[in-house]
């Protein structure tokens, strides 16, 4: 049977791709007037570049921990805002299926083309079939697709993760995209559900495959609330679960929803995960910015 060995979760905000020097070239949100937030009197460009480098070191850890590893299979839990999935078809839970994809890590605003920085992937088609059919036997019934409508291939959520933890594309992979983003959107609770029913079907599936699993996205952005963060990492460290399902989809709007991306990773290693750092990357006074994450749970 197929070996579920890692599971790892980390943040994705473009802050990651940029160093602090151009953070002001990103959507700061200066036409609402936000008023300042108490606190950040001391963020200065010095602090902001030692969390960021503090975030480097942290991906290279959990891409150092990847290698280890030795994954034949990486399966990356992401969202996805209007790059595949789109308005005329905004299913809960969508896993990708083709042969192969490509993906771009291009910033528009640094005005790339996506038809530049592209790495092409290999997707394990037979695995990802053998989830959609074991999800239905569990009670979902998940959309799946076998072709990317983006133009940058996959969404930007799995795009730059594949291109930190695994720069070689040195094992094959499968998307699944959860909509995080546009309400009506998966519980927490649905999301616990969901990872119970992936895992199971991973151990099960006749293969000797090594599988990791990783979560794209979050913590809380562009609004940083460092309470809500710490109150969610501290659920991740004692793996309670019933915190996790019983959080509110009051406090899954934009950025933030893509703490749901974690809950299927915690609940799918369902153990005391590890945080690796945690950083508020502040980039204004109001206190816009991204708080970043990275953690990953031992599965021996």
């Amino acid at each position: 049977m197929a070996n579920l060995v890692g599971c790892v979760a980390m943040s994705h905000a473009p802050q990651l791709m940029l160093d602090p020097g151009s953070w002001h070239l990103l959507q700061n949100r200066q036409s609402e007037n936000l008023p300042d937030k108490p606190g950040l009197e001391n963020e200065t460009d010095d602090l902001k570049w030692t969390k960021w480098r503090g975030c480097i070191s942290a991906i290279e850890k959990l891409r150092r921990r990847i290698e280890t590893l030795r994954p034949d299979v990486l399966i990356v839990v992401g969202d996805d805002q209007h790059e595949n999935l789109v308005d005329d078809n905004m299913p809960p839970f969508m896993i990708y299926m083709g042969e192969e994809a490509e993906a771009s890590v291009s910033l528009r605003y640094l005005k790339q083309s996506r038809s530049e920085n592209r790495t092409k992937y290999r997707i394990d088609a037979k695995l990802a079939e053998a989830l959609i059919t074991g999800l239905m036997d569990h009670g979902f019934d998940p959309s799946y697709s076998k072709k990317t409508r983006y133009d940058g291939g996959l969404g930007h959520a799995f795009a730059r993760v594949l291109k930190f933890l695994v720069p070689d594309a040195n094992c094959r992979l499968i998307p699944v995209m959860v909509n995080t983003y546009y309400p009506p959107a998966p519980s927490a609770k649905r999301c616990l559900q969901f990872r119970q029913a992936l895992a199971s079907i991973i151990r099960q599936y006749p293969s000797d495959d090594r599988v990791v699993i990783a979560a794209s996205g979050g913590l809380s952005h562009t609004k940083i609330d460092e309470a809500l963060d710490d109150q969610f990492l501290q659920a991740l460290k004692s793996n309670d679960t019933a915190y996790m399902s019983a959080m509110p989809s009051s406090v899954f709007r934009e950025g933030t929803s893509e703490i749901l991306n974690w809950i299927v990773i915690a609940g799918a290693a369902d153990r005391q995960g590890q945080v690796v750092d945690y950083f508020p990357l502040y980039r204004t006074r109001t206190g816009v910015g991204c708080a970043m994450g990275f953690a990953y749970w031992e599965m021996s």
